[in-house]
């Protein structure tokens, strides 16, 4: 049943991306109604990515949770291995500085917005029983997808 669900996660995370990448109508009676649907939008495929990045860990398939992180994320990566060129070589030993991570669970959404307001966040938190493992920060990147800018364990890892 895992096997099963993990080879579905890729395809799940497809169809549940391209889903939250639709537009909200601005409603005319003046309402933050699409400014509250977008939250949800954005907390949704938030959740997608986290979603996968945890699955990826536990699988250790690096080439899945590589796909849900960014450049700049995928650089602080290889910067923590020795001798990595890219972000799957690399992913393996950044995996090993995290906690257990069959432990690690999905905690609380917090959607916000950059400096200038204009670009939606989502910060994730990972939960751990023993270790605080830190967050993941999504958002949208320019090609449209949802990717983890900032990963636990990294410094300087996204925009």
């Amino acid at each position: 049943m895992r096997r099963f669900l993990l080879c579905s996660l890729p395809l799940s995370l497809a169809l549940a991306l391209s889903a939250c990448g639709g537009e909200e109508e601005t409603p005319e009676d003046g309402t933050d109604a699409a400014v509250d649907a977008a939250g949800e939008d954005t907390e949704a495929a938030a959740q997608i990515v986290a979603e996968g990045f945890v699955a990826a860990l536990n699988a250790e398939d690096a080439e899945a949770a590589c796909a849900l992180i960014d450049e700049a994320a995928q650089s602080a990566v290889v910067s923590q291995s020795e001798g990595a060129e890219d972000c799957v070589t690399a992913f393996p030993d950044y995996a090993e500085s995290l906690p257990d991570s069959e432990s690690i669970e999905i905690g609380e959404i917090t959607v916000g917005t950059d400096l200038d307001g204009e670009t939606e966040i989502a910060t994730v938190a990972l939960d751990h029983p023993d270790q605080d493992p830190g967050a993941l920060e999504v958002r949208e990147s320019d090609d449209g997808e949802w990717r983890a800018t900032r990963i636990p364990g990294t410094t300087l890892g996204g925009a």
